[in-house]
């Protein structure tokens, strides 16, 4: 038997025969229950209200006796507290009862009834036990992984969908060849369109993840306009034309309402299963009912006058005569959990409670719990799984309580941080930071465990020797089955690599500016004097080249610096005004604004950096500078979700490598003269949440730089 069979029970036993109830004993066979006899409803219930009762048993012997109501009260104020009803049998009191909230029924009398309801009180009591504790382990890894049906959805670099599965047709509304060709978005709520966006192509340029990709919680939207909540895991893979993004969605709000379901009707088909038997002295069966019988497989007359051996085999028998029985002799009786074995000799798990009567009778309650059984080993296989994915993250993943301590974690944060599992056991998070930090990342702790606030700090990780990792942390509330906040799980990725990259770009960048930049100032100082005095033509031709040779170097510098700058500081998106970025890129790049022709409305909000200029600035300056005495237009059209600017000239069009450096296909080394600009134009627009687009047909050159259209 557990640890639970030793420990007291406090019941609430209420009669409300207003002639008796006080007189009443209540009728337990068991010193293990602590009882205590309410006279009236109002009693009971204030004694549920202080949490000082852990199961309720109420009588009833008539469906307007006031017990019932009683019952249906005790379901509103403890919904925790199993309540028991024992009736007499009349017809539909049973009914009636179950009707009124009751967690099980007891039909029984005088002795019966001092046998069995002790056992149906402890087992009522362990079995909502189980049910807290599986319904707490549910919501503790519900933000990994739903053991539930779910949609997947396959997307490219511009978000349309490529592949979806069957089930997006239950979970949004949607065959799946409706939605292969649209973009995501349309399983969206209309507030994360741009979120989205920005995201992919932030990833896509930068390779940083806005979200966590192993689990999050978001919202999606149904065909019909609701808002369904989902848990969402993403994957991505490479493909010939670019990358393949890949999200497995799972409808948490259904998995649990099922799991309730679930556990509610496990819960009644386990209760109307109990078998009750007597067996005397030498152990036979003196009397069997017929659920005792119908669990064994057997007829009831059959079994009495055999020994109890018979339904168990040799192993567990042993176990009942060294282990068990000595404890019913010693102590009176018990209860725990057996391998019975039916009548075709097939085993089966069971609980059993044995109880010895005064006139040396035993008493033995039955119990098939092979539901249960399997639900244990469902759950252990699910938190095995869940353990598998944690431990194979390359990320570090961890669970602190409400006072910022490790409760779990995974190998990854024992083998990056150097401390055995024992050492981190209960650890203060703070403990892993560095102490220039700690007053910081215990803000954002504290921000997500009492806001749930959505934070990525940064900060180093400090092993047990001394090292110091840079990493970026971010974290979701985590809560009890009752909601309760219970802490923070968090996931802390490896930024070393990102923080050397930002380190040497922003190295390149003092290099350009300021010892490339200053050396050419002598230069083109010198060029410039050559050119009004070299006497030759030649040496004159030459000093020009020089010239054009150096300001083309000192361009190259400057866009080295707004790249440095644009990817370290990570301008912001805002509402602005796509026409005032033209004109402003225009006067930038144009000696003679009036050598390009801009058609314009009159205003153009979209969704973007304010830098756009720069990027229109570069595209000009680089049709002005290649192409000689050009005709370009600059053409902005304002769209219901998209907003055009339309870059156009009447060139002889982009080499190959200049295309491929304004899409950003590849960042190989720049070839041919490129620079840095047209790189810097793919940049700007990427992260503005925008994309570039170049179409083939026609002479000249057309770029085309597409926005979200701000409301």
């Amino acid at each position: 038997m557990d640890d639970g069979s030793s420990a007291v029970i406090d019941v609430c036993y209420v009669d409300l025969r207003p002639s008796v109830a006080s007189a009443v004993e209540p009728p337990f066979g068991s010193d293990r229950i602590e009882r205590s006899t309410a006279v009236d409803a109002d009693r009971a219930l204030a004694a549920l209200a202080d949490g000082a009762v852990d199961c309720l048993v109420v009588v009833c012997r008539a469906v307007d006796d006031g017990s019932l109501a009683l019952v249906e009260a005790a379901s509103s104020t403890a919904p925790e507290v199993p309540r028991l009803v024992v009736t007499n049998g009349a017809a539909g009191l049973s009914d009636a009862a179950l009707d009124a909230g009751a967690t099980d029924c007891v039909v029984a009398e005088g002795a019966d009834l001092r046998a069995l309801l002790p056992h149906r009180i402890r087992s009522a009591v362990e079995d909502g036990q189980v049910a807290r504790e599986t319904r707490a382990d549910a919501a503790r890894f519900e933000s990994l992984t739903q053991n539930t049906s779910f949609a997947v959805v396959t997307i490219d670099e511009e978000s349309t969908v490529q592949y979806a599965s069957e089930a997006v047709d239950d979970l949004f509304g949607y065959a799946p060849a409706e939605l292969v060709g649209e973009s995501l978005t349309a399983i969206m709520p209309e507030r994360f369109h741009d979120a989205h966006h920005a995201a992919v192509s932030e990833y896509l340029t930068t390779g940083e993840r806005a979200l966590a990709w192993d689990w999050i919680e978001l919202p999606g939207c149904h065909r019909d306009g609701t808002e369904i909540p989902l848990g969402v895991s993403f994957g991505e893979r490479d493909a010939p034309d670019g990358h393949r993004f890949t999200a497995v969605i799972r409808d948490i709000s259904e998995q649990r309402d099922r799991v309730e379901r679930l556990d509610r009707l496990a819960t009644a088909m386990e209760e109307s299963m109990d078998g009750v038997a007597l067996l005397n002295e030498d152990g036979e069966y003196v009397s069997v009912n017929e659920a005792h019988a119908d669990i064994y497989g057997c007829d009831a007359d059959d079994l009495v006058g055999e020994h109890w051996s018979m339904l168990y085999d040799e192993d567990e028998t042993e176990r009942f005569r060294d282990e068990i029985m000595p404890v019913v002799e010693r102590e009176g009786e018990w209860r725990g959990e057996a391998q019975g074995r039916r009548a075709d000799g097939s085993p089966f798990p069971q609980e059993l409670s044995l109880t010895r009567l005064d006139e040396d009778a035993l008493v033995c309650i039955v119990r098939d719990i092979t539901d249960r059984v399997q639900r244990r080993r469902e759950l252990e296989s699910e938190r095995q799984f869940v353990r598998t994915v944690i431990d194979t993250l390359q990320d570090v993943f961890y669970v602190l309580d409400t006072d910022g301590c490790f409760t779990e974690w995974n190998d990854r944060m024992a083998e990056v941080t150097g401390y055995t599992d024992e050492e981190l056991d209960g650890m203060p998070a703070l403990n892993v930071i560095p102490p220039e930090d700690r007053e910081h990342i215990a803000e954002n702790i504290h921000a997500v465990v009492s806001e749930d606030a959505d934070r990525t700090p940064r900060s180093a990780l400090l092993t047990k020797q001394g090292d110091r990792i840079p990493y970026e942390f971010t974290g979701s509330q985590l809560t009890d089955a009752d909601g309760e906040v219970i802490g923070l799980t968090g996931i802390g990725r490896d930024i070393a690599m990102e923080t050397l990259r930002e380190q040497r770009l922003s190295v390149l960048s003092r290099v350009l500016r300021h010892n490339v930049r200053n050396r050419l100032t002598v230069v083109l100082a010198q060029a410039e004097h050559i050119v009004e005095t070299a006497d030759s033509p030649a040496s004159r031709e030459g000093a020009e080249r020089i010239q054009r040779a150096g300001s083309n170097l000192q361009r190259a510098a400057e866009q080295a610096h707004r790249a440095e700058t644009l990817l370290r500081d990570r301008p912001t998106k805002q509402r602005v005004d796509l026409v005032e970025q033209v004109r402003a890129g225009r006067d930038h790049a144009a000696a003679d604004p009036d050598s390009v022709d801009l058609v314009l409305p009159e205003t153009a909000p979209v969704v973007a950096t304010p830098i756009v200029e720069t990027a229109v600035a570069e595209l000009l300056e680089n049709a002005l500078t290649h192409v000689s005495d050009p005709t370009v237009q600059i053409h902005v059209s304002v769209g219901e979700e998209t907003t055009r600017a339309v870059v156009a000239d009447d060139g002889p069009g982009l080499p190959d490598h200049e295309r491929a450096a304004l899409l950003g296909e590849s960042e190989t080394p720049l070839e041919h003269g490129t620079g840095l600009g047209l790189w810097l134009v793919n940049w700007i627009v990427a992260a503005s949440g925008g994309r570039v687009a170049v179409p083939s047909e026609g002479g000249g050159t057309t770029v085309e730089l597409a926005f979200p259209t701000a409301e």
